[in-house]
């Protein structure tokens, strides 16, 4: 999975090369109301969290989804293979 900046919003799609497989567009608010429901179906309110205006830190949540959850809206690093595993599975 590799999440792409663009002028309308992100782009999430796994970077396979396979035009067939599985991939999701939102504007940036979009995406945010996204994070926003998996934050609360982990259990905790992202709005508490570090760089979403709280001070709770990463470390003191228990999420594997942290990868995407925690990821820069935009010119942040492409998910790497292990972190985008650890959101699929959740090992």
């Amino acid at each position: 999975m590799v999440v792409e900046e663009d002028a309308v919003g992100l782009v999430l799609f796994p970077a396979d090369g396979d035009i067939t497989s599985p991939d999701v567009s939102w504007s940036y608010t979009g995406f945010g109301v996204f994070r926003r429901w998996l934050a609360q179906a982990e259990g905790f309110d992202l709005s508490e969290m570090c760089g979403f205006g709280g001070q709770r830190p990463w470390n003191g949540v228990s999420t594997m989804l942290a990868p995407l959850l925690n990821h820069p809206d935009d010119d942040g690093p492409d998910l790497t293979p292990a972190q985008c595993a650890l959101c699929l599975i959740g090992q």
